[in-house]
């Protein structure tokens, strides 16, 4: 029989000294569960037992699932993290984008830090992609209060009033079902599957006025063998070519070819490609991002496997035009494509707050930030000819800890790119610091809030456990603007550098 849902399934566990925390806890009462409706995907307490309970159940194996899983078990609380796919890592290593998109301040600094840094210092910004996979699974590995469980899909969830009392996965080999019931559940899965199958209502893609449910395009990856590494750099430099090529060189990517690829005609309906972004990988083969395919619903399966048919068809005939047309791919061949489709852009769940790109260009330090980012609104095109509005430029924002929290469920936060933004703010928020920075502050949230025996929207909505929250985020060494480290009166972390400190945000804005 299922308990009170906040207290469902924890084991008992000696009491941690958690200073912040422990002066909350004796002023703070349980909150009830308040009624609410289940989703689709839900079903009643009394059809499901729990196989498992544990404090803090993080879905998805995902950069800022393992970031959650971390900070959570790092402050002494046990975690099941799970994951569909053989491996960890999300798109970096699904579908094979080895490069990540940075938050750097105007000074070229890291402003998404704490577990990401620890991540960003093992792979840098390009990296191959079969020791990203090494590095997200030590990363876990590292925590044992972490029980990962990979090949674990999430099927339902069981439901008590507005509480997500367990989540019921199947294996993805063996097909047999277990529920896994937990007393908070960080939501770290791409589309947010928990929160909508808990019934939270979303937004799909750019919808709205003027605006059907359109996605961004999605992009397969695919790997080439035969590629003289050496005479694109040189090409990229103009040493054997003028004119051709406008991209540039950083370690081991390379990107342009944007004037060549203007003259290729795909073969396959709804795909499109503009540039070329070449990524190099330890045995000498090298990655192609830049083939897009239009119109893929990244929540449908049936379109994800018809947009993934239509990108391998293409390859073959792209694969040639590239031997044919571009400077060192003259011996090129196709070793495989992706394992997965790069879906940017699927739901965008209603949350206590909805991040805008005015919040963006403003620069706005929201007084429950729990992250600093900067990358451009970055809207790849929804349909073929489409431009970004929006110019390339880095504003410097921060993310208020009520965009991770879903309306009416009250132990599920979410963090990942479908957080609650508007189709254009998460063009921004999407990119993997950003969310590795979410994941941090979720995990630490969730075990936030078991402590003082509040939801996670009463924390969401408490000032004082608010800051409770951004000081443990800064003790775990995230970065937060000068603006929030002194509303919690901490002082200068440690790890920074006092001799170049960090402009004030309004400083940030003003340029």
């Amino acid at each position: 029989m299922l308990r009170h849902p906040d207290h469902a399934g924890e084991p008992h566990r000696p009491t941690r000294p958690v200073a912040v925390v422990a002066v909350l806890v004796g002023l703070l009462l349980l909150a009830p569960a308040a009624p609410g409706a289940a989703g689709a995907g839900a079903v009643s307490p009394q059809s499901s037992e729990c196989s498992v309970h544990v404090p803090v159940l993080v879905v998805g194996g995902t950069p800022a699932g393992v970031a959650a899983a971390v900070s959570a078990a790092r402050l002494g609380t046990p975690v099941i993290e799970t994951e569909a796919r053989p491996y960890l890592g999300g798109d970096l290593t699904g579908a094979m984008l080895n490069m990540l998109d940075m938050d750097f301040d105007l000074d070229g600094r890291h402003l998404a830090r704490g577990v990401f840094l620890e991540i960003y210092d093992r792979l840098g910004t390009t990296f191959d992609v079969e020791y990203a996979k090494k590095v997200f699974r030590e990363e876990v590995r590292h925590e044992p209060l972490i029980t990962l469980r990979l090949h674990t899909r999430p099927v339902a969830v069981v439901m008590n009033g507005s509480w997500v009392t367990g989540v019921v996965f199947e294996d993805a080999r063996s097909h047999e079902t277990q529920t896994i019931c937990a007393r908070r559940i960080v939501d770290a899965t791409d589309d947010a599957d928990i929160a909508a199958m808990a019934g939270v209502p979303y937004t799909l893609g750019r919808e709205g006025p003027g605006f059907g449910r359109e996605m961004m395009s999605a992009t397969l990856v695919f790997e080439l063998g035969g590629v003289d590494w050496r005479q694109v750099a040189a090409a990229m430099y103009g040493v054997t070519t003028k004119h051709i090529l406008r991209g540039g060189v950083y370690h081991g990517n390379i990107w342009g070819y944007g004037p060549i690829m203007r003259v290729y005609h795909p073969t396959q309906p709804g795909v499109g490609i503009y540039d070329l972004n070449l990524g190099l990988q330890h045995d000498g083969s090298v990655l192609v991002n830049g083939l897009l395919i239009f119109g893929v619903d990244g929540t449908d399966p049936a379109s994800v496997a018809d947009g993934m048919r239509r990108g391998r068809a293409e390859l073959p005939s792209l694969v040639q035009f590239l031997r044919e047309m571009a400077p060192g791919f003259s011996h090129a061949y196709l070793i495989r494509p992706a394992d997965y489709l790069y879906i940017r852009e699927t739901r965008h769940i209603h949350g206590l707050y909805t991040l805008t790109a005015q919040d963006i260009i403003d620069g706005r330090v929201f007084w429950d930030a729990v992250g600093v980012a900067s990358y451009p609104i970055d809207i790849h095109p929804y349909r073929p000819g489409e431009h970004n509005a929006y110019a390339a430029h880095r504003y410097i924002y921060t993310i208020p800890l009520r965009s991770l929290v879903p309306v009416g469920v009250g132990n599920v936060i979410c963090a990942s790119r479908s957080i609650s933004a508007t189709w254009e703010a998460a063009a921004s928020a999407r990119v993997v610091p950003t969310t590795m920075e979410e994941g941090q502050a979720a995990g630490v949230a969730a075990v936030l809030s078991i402590e003082a025996r509040v939801s996670i929207r009463q924390l969401a909505e408490r000032p004082a456990l608010v800051r409770a929250l951004q000081g443990m985020l800064y003790t775990q060494g995230a970065y937060l603007l000068p603006e929030t480290v002194s509303s919690i009166g901490r002082p200068p972390a440690p790890w920074a550098d006092r001799s170049h400190p960090l402009p004030p945000a309004a400083e940030i804005r003003r340029h």
